[in-house]
């Protein structure tokens, strides 16, 4: 049974440019509806056992609706999250702001070609600002009790000052103190803002347990269903999940036609039987799809024949993020003491290294490294 409705504008995915689209739009007073194929994650809620972890992926078909979703290609494999929320409920909360020497306008590329920044950090500076505050940035508080007994955040500040290289405790989204402005404390119940929280449970302070990439079952992680979402949702947007895109056209009058299945919780952990029990059409004057780098790439893709705007360039030129994982080796006999990591946020401080616009004899391409 299909069900049909307009509406202003409705935004497919949850996640930072979801959230803050879907928010923009219902503060301006559209009808605005969103789409999540996820479920919501209030505290307490993310998995923790063995048991439970094994069941956390998304896979429909085998009746796993699950928070991580792998993908994997040719020498590209991702985890992306499905959830109210998106890739904030997994991120590791830094909000670094990119270095302003390090836009570049006509910069040789190898291999032929130039890199250009379409715009400079003066432009996204009141971006920044905004979205700081919205995300409650603030940053570890490393020279506090109980805060400066976290051992790897000792050790990065001692390795860059070995180095001589500048460090700092970047921004976070993640709330040490209860309220703006209050002494750092952990496990404190946190103050909610004017437009409240969708979930209606508590949340308290950052505990230091190092679970944010798995989920912050504290609440302390200021991810986006506890603000963006939550604030949209307070201006009237309607936030839909389970509510997984499939079809998107054109209408001939103008906007488009949004086509979705709602995923049953009573098909969880059952095979599907390839029957589809509930599809919905909504149609909108505006739509924003922001279903994740894959995500929107598979849904136009999917939908390329209904949109014949569409390039053949959809779908190529992928690349990583430019993180690289390494391990740290233990450290020799009669240096320093091996320690967990586990303790403290996922990543407590950033060592900046210099890139060649530095203009100061830093050589190369410049980067940061920062402990997990």
């Amino acid at each position: 049974m299909e069900t049909h409705e307009h509406v202003d504008a409705v935004v497919v995915g949850s996640g930072f440019g979801g959230s803050v689209a879907a928010y923009r739009l219902a503060e301006a007073g559209r009808r605005t509806v969103v789409l999540e194929r996820g479920r919501p994650y209030p505290p307490g809620s993310f998995p923790r056992t063995p048991q439970e972890m094994g069941r956390a992926f998304w896979e429909p078909s085998d009746g796993l609706y699950g928070l991580f979703d792998v993908w994997t290609f040719r020498g590209l494999e991702s985890v992306v999250a499905s959830g109210l929320g998106g890739g904030s409920l997994i991120y590791a909360n830094v909000l670094l702001r990119k270095d302003e020497h390090w836009f570049v306008t006509e910069e040789p590329v190898p291999g032929a070609g130039h890199e250009t920044w379409p715009v400079t950090r003066a432009d996204l500076d009141p971006h920044y600002d905004r979205v700081e505050r919205m995300l409650g940035a603030s940053r570890f508080p490393a020279h506090r009790p109980p805060y400066r007994s976290v051992p790897k955040a000792a050790a990065m500040r001692t390795a860059a000052q070995r180095l001589g290289l500048a460090y700092q405790h970047p921004p976070l989204a993640v709330s040490f103190a209860p309220r703006p402005g209050a002494e750092p404390v952990p496990a404190a119940l946190i103050a909610e803002p004017a437009y409240g929280n969708l979930h209606a449970a508590p949340r308290r302070t950052c505990r230091l347990c190092g679970e944010c990439d798995i989920g912050c079952n504290d609440g302390a992680k200021n991810t986006l269903d506890h603000t963006y979402l939550s604030a949209a949702r307070w201006h009237g947007a309607e936030l839909r999940t389970r509510a997984e895109v499939r079809t998107i056209r054109p209408r001939p009058g103008g906007g488009y036609e949004v086509r979705y299945l709602v995923h049953d919780p009573a098909d969880e952990d059952r095979r599907s039987d390839g029957r589809v029990r509930s599809r919905r059409t909504i149609t909108c004057d505006r739509l924003v799809l922001a279903a994740g780098t894959y995500g929107t790439t598979y849904l136009l893709l999917r939908n390329r024949h209904r949109l014949p705007a569409v390039g053949p360039a959809l779908g190529t030129r992928f690349s990583g993020n430019g993180d690289l994982l390494g391990l740290v080796r233990p450290p020799r006999r009669g240096d320093a003491t091996r320690f967990s990591a586990s303790r403290g946020p996922v990543i407590t401080t950033a060592i900046r290294v210099g890139d060649a616009h530095d203009g100061d004899g830093s050589a190369g391409r410049g980067f940061y490294l920062q402990d997990g």
